[in-house]
């Protein structure tokens, strides 16, 4: 049977109940991950179940397409990329049970680190690898790779931390693979139902001295099949462990659908040190003796990443040739810190060793190694650090001649490289930078590949792989360092057990050149495509859909073939939250970028009512009647009727739009804000040097948040002036109406130049008028004023409690357990710890974190009308927070999360407000 391109995801959608995609914007998104590689898949399908999994392997076999297994898509390699079905294990997200007595969890390969790390947390447990993509990198990724991370020093690979896996196989039957004695009735039973597996047994047993001899001297390796292991074990203890062939196969032998994993106690403290060697040639006798101390983590910076870093910037002094991180999580680490600072004084260091013991002076000393990779796409020149020659690994005490040859190579190709890496286990990452669309760079980037994995090869018997496996990128070196004879071993395994090489071909074993699919034309464009975006980004958060992610959205809209007709689902999905931009490492803003796309498309209804609003009278008179008559509409009888009169209007906005029933509106105000403190409005002839730019939501809706600011400010010696003003543009761009929101941004601009102090009480508002520096960079006349309104607005929070000496409250006379939301514009805006310092100053207030604190909560403005469903989905990271923070009281700074807030918790016992109400409730008591 052959199978056409354009019936493939029409065939599994009548066999799987799981989605299927193979639209513009999935095939597009899926063609990519975090690697230099492009392939265009034929559908893409989000797996729901391990059923459907078994059903799209035997369509696969039957019809010959090949099928990539895909999780974080954070692969460096490009395994995660090909041209057949793309299996995304992402919505199989579930921890399915902690063991806290045993010390063990079940959970499924769709979750991320960060997340599964978040549910260990709560029992005092942890997951011991720990890749720096933790993030965004997902278990599934882990296990096909055998990652590792900082701590595998102390914790191990991903292959000495799995018990069990449950794995389906190219011939669509499931194995569990675990630990089997052989000769046992067990193994009987599954030699039995899986005959290759006597078979494979008998090819370890029948080639043991060629496999062992090809152990190498690395603490490290995940290049080809792990068959050194798994012979080991067979000879020293006549067991099969079979975990051991599937974890680093990168999806060519299995695909795992769950696993049993092995868990460690949390540390209950740690504690990092920080070292500048002066003499590249003292690192190896250094690290030798910080070993002994047994560290959790020995991390290296060499001397061309200190450079590239910024020495100014993060304090790195001039004359540090490589930069030591250490770390301890197990008493008794003063000791140890001890024992550190006397092994090492015998070396020259340029200055007292800095050691630090609480979370945040941690944190500060991890900066500079956490900022490399986002430094390094910041470079200029249009090159880009190019991931293939990534992840070798030497022996620990190899590892510094390894970076002196290194240096002497990239100086000889005059490129510009960070070196950094796991020095404790002699894993070296190397990040050349290269602008690969020059002819010339693409053929240095060739050579230095060939000369540098065969010198880690020849001269240092290391690996070309410890922990990013070896996908497309390292594959044509596997025969050069194993040899014939083992590399032959490696293809009867593959042909045991998928004879029809539909598993990930060309992944691991090929004869391609790394050349071949690498996508000149992406990495010539800003984004890293690292996937951090994902980890923040809202809509994937809910959806685990590639075409609906941040970085999904990028490469859509930037594709040569986009046009707005094919992509519009990726064109409305984004809700503008800003979160993407906030972590970029390369400083790309995707929300940005679509809004530039609806720009081209604006929403014919929404520039209707956008330009009754600019009729502030007309537009007040509306919305006091709704305030005044709310009674009557906004009730259980009424309602189900307006949501079924208003849906025809409301499609024109967005087929998922509406007014459900359900759903809890804000109480529209009666009297608007400027008509309550007329006395205060420019209008009524009021005057002085603070504005408060009060925005809509505090003007129309009564929620107390005007009142408050007025009121703190008040009580703080400050008279605030109310200027004219219209919406700040936030909500009318996101409708694509950038006309009418230039007009409004130049009409605030005029009325707020006269004014020293700009306050805002609301997160968007904020951000947008300092924003207008962006939108208005090419109109002559009123970028010197947008350049003056930004340095002038302030958030009330950030006024509150950096610009004047705040009158404390006596407080509330009983305590209040209070958390906060930080709502996202305001973050992007830079102002993040002021609401929560306001918060811990109030007497009476119990401050607590909470979970998820700087996630979205899904209301975006009016997002939760556009799309309720999902509006509420995105909440459930809130909710959960909310409830494990046992908070009384909910705060946030932004008037568009307290209607969210306020919805998604309407059925708990939990009180919204703003972080202004609050304080001016504390004031009010006062009073009493």
């Amino acid at each position: 049977m052959i199978t056409t391109e354009k019936n493939i995801a029409d065939d599994l959608r009548k066999i799987i109940s799981s989605k299927v995609l193979d639209d513009f914007p999935a095939i597009t998104s899926y063609s990519i991950d975090a690697s230099i590689y492009k392939l265009k898949p034929k559908a893409i399908v989000l797996l729901q179940s391990e059923k459907d999994l078994i059903d799209v392997v035997n369509y696969a076999r039957e019809n010959s397409i090949p099928i990539t297994g895909r999780s974080g898509g954070t692969n460096l390699t490009g395994s995660a990329v090909g041209e057949g079905i793309i299996v995304d294990f992402s919505p199989m997200d579930k921890v399915i049970s902690v063991d806290k007595f045993n010390k063990k969890s079940v959970v499924q390969p769709g979750i991320t680190l960060h997340e599964y790390q978040r549910e260990l947390e709560k029992d005092g447990l942890m997951y011991g690898p720990d890749p720096s993509s933790g993030d965004m990198c997902k278990l599934g990724g882990m296990f096909a790779n055998n990652s590792a991370g900082p701590h595998t020093l102390k914790y191990g690979a991903v292959k000495t931390n799995v018990d069990q896996l449950s794995v389906i196989l190219p011939n669509g039957t499931k194995i569990i693979a675990k630990k089997y004695e052989i000769d046992s009735v067990e193994y009987t039973n599954l030699i039995n139902e899986h005959d290759w597996v006597n078979y494979f047994t008998n090819l370890i047993i029948n080639n043991l001295d060629i496999i062992l001899k090809k152990r190498l001297g690395v603490s490290k390796n995940s290049s080809g099949y792990n068959i050194m292991d798994i012979a080991e074990e067979i000879k020293n203890h006549n067991i099969l462990d079979l975990t051991k062939l599937f974890i680093g196969s990168e999806g060519t032998l299995g695909l795992i659908t769950e696993s049993v994993l092995p868990l460690y106690d949390k540390p209950l403290k740690t504690a990092t040190m920080l070292l500048y060697f002066k003499n590249i040639n003292q690192i190896g006798d250094g690290v030798k003796d910080i070993l002994k101390t047994n560290p959790s983590a020995l991390e290296i910076m060499d001397n061309n990443s200190l450079n590239l870093l910024g020495r100014n910037k993060f304090n790195i002094p001039y004359d540090a040739k490589a930069m030591l991180l250490v770390e301890f999580d197990k008493d008794p680490i003063s000791e140890k810190i001890e024992e550190v600072n006397r092994l090492t004084e015998k070396y020259d260091l340029c200055e007292n060793i800095a050691v630090a013991y609480e979370k945040e002076a941690q944190d500060n000393l991890w900066k500079a190694r956490k900022a490399i990779y986002p430094t390094l796409y910041k470079y200029g020149n249009n090159k880009k650090p190019i991931n293939f020659c990534d992840d070798v690994v030497v022996s620990a005490d190899n590892l510094p001649g390894l970076i002196k040859y290194l240096d002497e190579i990239f100086k000889n190709y005059d490129v510009p490289v960070a070196i950094y890496g796991h020095i404790g286990d002699g894993n070296a990452h190397i990040n050349p930078l290269l602008n690969i669309s020059d002819p010339e760079e693409f053929q240095k980037m060739i050579d230095l590949s060939e000369q540098i994995h065969r010198e880690v090869i020849h001269k240092f018997d290391g690996s070309i792989c410890g922990e990013h496996g070896d996908g497309r990128v390292r594959a044509e070196f596997l025969k050069e360092m194993y040899g014939e004879e083992m590399y032959s071993l490696f293809w009867q395994i593959k042909n045991l057990i998928d004879p029809t090489n539909i598993f990930n071909p060309d992944i691991k074993l090929t004869s391609k050149k790394f050349t071949e699919h690498i996508d000149l034309e992406r990495l010539a464009k800003q984004c890293a495509t690292c996937g951090k975006c994902n980890s923040v980004c809202p809509v994937y958060d809910v959806t685990q859909d590639e075409s609906n992610s941040a970085r999904g959205w990028f490469h859509i809209l930037t594709d040569k073939d986009y046009s707005y007709e094919n992509s519009k689902r990726a064109v409305s999905a984004c809700i503008n939250c800003k979160n993407c931009a906030n972590v970029c490492p390369a400083g790309v803003d995707v929300a940005e970028i679509v809004l530039e796309k609806r720009f081209e498309h604006p929403n014919k209804l929404t520039e209707l009512i956008f330009r009754f609003q600019q009729n502030e009278k007309l537009f007040s008179l509306a919305t006091t009647f709704m305030g005044s008559t709310q009674p009557l509409w906004d009730n259980k009888l009424i309602r189900p009727i307006i949501e079924v009169l208003a849906k025809p209007v409301m499609n024109l906005i967005a087929p998922t739009a509406g007014l459900p029933r359900e759903m809890k509106m804000p109480k529209m105000s009666p009297v608007t804000l400027r008509e309550k403190y007329v006395h205060l409005t420019e209008e009524s002839g009021k005057t002085g040097n603070v504005a408060y730019f009060h925005g809509c939501a505090a003007n129309y809706i009564e929620n107390g948040i005007g009142d408050s600011v007025i009121n703190v400010l008040n009580r703080n010696g400050i008279d605030p002036v109310l200027p004219k003003q219209r919406c700040s543009g936030t909500p009318i761009l996101t409708y694509g109406n950038k006309n009418i929101a230039m007009e409004n941004a130049r009409f605030n601009l005029d009325s707020l130049d006269k004014y020293d102090t700009v306050i805002t009480s609301c997160a968007s508002c904020n951000l947008m008028l300092k924003e207008y520096t962006k939108y208005l960079a090419d109109d002559p006349e009123y970028i010197e004023k947008a350049n003056s309104l930004h340095e002038k607005v302030r958030d009330v929070s950030e006024f509150v409690f950096k610009d004047i000496d705040l009158k404390v409250p006596q407080g509330f006379k009983e305590n209040k357990r209070v958390t906060y939301h930080s709502s996202c514009h305001l973050r992007v805006a830079g102002i993040t710890k002021e609401p929560k310092e306001i918060l811990k100053n109030i007497p009476g207030v119990d401050f607590v974190e909470m979970r998820d604190s700087e996630r979205c909560a899904g209301g975006a403005g009016s997002f939760i009308v556009k799309n309720y469903e999902q509006s509420k989905e995105i909440f459930w990271r809130k909710a959960r927070g909310v409830e494990e923070s046992k908070a009384e009281i909910v705060t946030t700074s932004c008037p568009a999360c307290e209607i969210q807030l306020k919805d998604g918790l309407k059925d708990k016992n939990v009180e919204v407000k703003h972080v202004i109400k609050l304080l001016s409730d504390a004031y009010d008591e006062d009073l009493f």
